[in-house]
């Protein structure tokens, strides 16, 4: 009969656009069960510039401070937690804060302790701040100290504000123009020891991990390495960027090894003391300028970066990775490693994305935040964290 025709036909049809669906509306693949884990998102209901990990927490919740940067409301720093479980998002403090926040870092030694930098409507000012009560609702700032406010030291554009990984509650603070160490005194007040000359637009600064009194700075397309002691310029690279380099980080495992990103949406990879040419070059994630960039502080072949075309990059570096224990040397190392390379783009911004970092509590969890507020935390895809593992 007709109507007969036209039931299989019609369920031919829905068969079709089913696409992936078998019998009984189960998955006749096993890549569509292979879904991606979903990522835990945030809206700040401002603008924001910032987000920095919080210490302390356990493997299943990581916590993070966002701070916003707009001329026209009070701003704030979000104190938010994630939970892999559920992937949810929860803001367990909000902290009012007087001015646009340029610049958040949290002491690593002291999650109540967080350095902020303000400019624009206001004079610039890099504070210290003390959360009244980590764990209530409606804890407030306190403030604790203004870097480089007197007289001693004025300060200029601040581009970074670091904690001193050598000495606990030193700062070492980058400007537009120079490098300054500031010693933590037993009052309000912040000491500075030394001040040293860079350069005139500064746009990144990293301490070395694994030697004192060394940083390392990217102004225009130059990399540039100081030594802190003699005030002198160590090592120099002209053109480590096309067109102009955005960030600096070294790696946490190797000695002398910094990673740069720069405007020509590339990231590059460097040895100090052999500065003729880049141990390696990667591309192909970002098609704008790379403004963040940051080693996995456990396992360093793993990479974050994120940029002004509103994309969070994580990429695969292990050619220039310190070699993982029970390789067999480097020979059986090269043979066994994957090719390094981009391993997964991550399109949930809609605006350029000016920062992002790793949970301090887990080495598989990143978060990122765009400018128009959202907060996205993301994890590592399940086969990668399995192939580091295995």
């Amino acid at each position: 009969p007709s109507w007969l025709k036209v039931a299989r036909v019609g369920r031919r049809a829905a068969y079709r656009r089913g696409g992936s669906q078998g019998a009984r509306g189960r998955p006749s693949s096993p890549l569509a069960m292979a879904q991606p884990p979903r990522a835990g998102v945030y809206f700040c209901r401002q603008p924001a510039r910032c987000v920095a990990p919080l210490p302390g927490g356990d493997n299943s919740r990581h916590s993070f401070m966002v701070g916003t940067c707009t001329l026209q409301q009070r701003n704030e720093i979000h104190v938010v937690d994630f939970d892999e479980d559920t992937a949810e998002v929860v803001c367990r403090q909000t902290l009012s804060h007087p001015e646009e926040i340029w610049l958040l870092n949290v002491n690593p030694a002291d999650g109540s302790q967080v350095l902020t930098y303000s400019s624009g409507n206001c004079a610039p000012a890099l504070r210290l701040w003390q959360v009244s009560d980590p764990s209530a609702a409606d804890a407030e700032l306190q403030l604790l100290a203004t870097v480089g406010g007197g007289e001693e030291t004025q300060l200029a554009a601040v581009k970074c504000a670091l904690w001193d990984p050598h000495r606990q509650g030193n700062l070492i603070v980058a400007d537009s123009e120079a490098l300054h160490v500031f010693e933590a005194g037993s009052g309000p007040d912040f000491k500075v020891l030394s001040s040293v000359q860079v350069g005139q637009r500064v746009s990144g600064a990293c301490a070395d991990p694994h030697h004192a009194n060394q940083v390392s700075t990217v102004d225009d397309t130059h990399l540039k390495m100081w030594d802190l002691r003699s005030s002198k310029l160590a090592f120099k690279k002209d053109g480590a960027h096309l067109f102009g380099a955005r960030d600096v980080d070294y790696n946490p495992n190797v000695p002398y090894q910094v990673l740069t990103a720069g405007e020509d949406a590339a990231l590059r990879f460097w040895d100090l003391r052999k500065l003729d040419k880049s141990l390696r070059s990667l591309a192909g994630g970002h098609h704008h300028w790379v403004v963040r960039a940051r080693y996995n502080g456990h396992h360093d072949q793993l990479v974050l970066s994120c940029g002004t075309d509103s994309a969070v990059c994580l990429w695969r570096a292990g050619s220039v990775a310190s070699a993982p224990l029970g390789t067999g040397g480097q020979a059986a190392a090269a043979q066994e490693r994957p090719p390094d390379g981009l391993i997964r783009r991550y399109e949930e911004h809609e605006d350029s994305c000016y920062s992002c970092c790793w949970s301090l509590a887990d080495a598989w969890i990143f978060a990122s935040v765009a400018y128009d507020g959202r907060l996205v935390v993301n994890r590592v895809p399940g086969e990668e964290k399995y192939r580091i593992l295995l």
